[in-house]
């Protein structure tokens, strides 16, 4: 199939290439092309994991799963099939294709899921996880600073329910200055009490945003 070029690597057993790609809306493969889906996606969270593991010695468990859940959501995989072309080379049913014309993001990252564990049935564990690393090459080396920019008060509020479980960041407007058309203000974020980072900004908004920022830099 052309899509071998694209996808970077080339099929012994071509079949497990087709329920790989073959949605369950077309119902031949059906079956085996949900359980390719579920040993993929397994086998996608157990390589990242050792990745970041390895090359993350220092960062703790709040840390590597906010790294790992950046790199393994569902916008991404859909985004990595899309890369990868497979997108054209999809089996959708007539009646699916004839409401929806193109596949869902939500079957984008089911067929990449499924194309994983098809490629690791025709090989092994050491070539499919070398086959991720080229596909993941740039969020693996990049998912630290990507978390720290990526809606800082969210990551924040992720590691405390992962650190300090019940204890959500709160956030304290402690001054302001300035005239009234050139205000500045500052946000202290503490949890438990604890005074965790602080922000400074033109606006409570971007200060608290800040402070955010502040706090992923002390503990992430």
């Amino acid at each position: 199939m052309n899509i071998e070029s694209k996808i970077l690597y080339k099929f012994k057993d071509k079949k497990l290439l087709e329920i790989a790609l073959t949605h369950p809306s077309e119902e031949i493969h059906a079956h085996n092309n949900q359980r390719f889906e579920f040993l993929g996606d397994s086998i996608l969270s157990t390589f990242i994991s050792k990745y970041l593991f390895k090359y993350h010695p220092n960062a703790n468990e709040g840390k590597l799963n906010l790294m790992r859940s950046s790199i393994v959501c569902g916008n991404n995989l859909s985004k990595k099939a899309l890369e990868l072309g497979m997108e054209d080379y999809i089996i959708l049913s007539q009646s699916y294709k004839k409401k929806f014309k193109k596949p869902s993001s939500k079957i984008l990252e089911d067929s990449f899921e499924s194309l994983i564990a098809a490629i690791y049935l025709d090989s092994s564990t050491e070539i499919t996880e070398n086959w991720l690393k080229e596909i993941f090459y740039n969020d693996l080396t990049s998912v630290e600073a990507k978390i720290k920019k990526i809606n800082p008060k969210g990551t924040l509020q992720e590691w405390a329910q992962l650190n300090s479980p019940g204890n959500l960041p709160q956030y304290r407007l402690v001054s302001e200055s300035g005239p009234d058309h050139n205000k500045k203000y500052k946000v202290i974020v503490s949890i438990k009490n604890q005074n965790i980072g602080e922000g400074n900004s033109s606006s409570i908004k971007s200060a608290e945003i800040n402070a955010a920022v502040d706090a992923i830099e002390k503990f992430l």
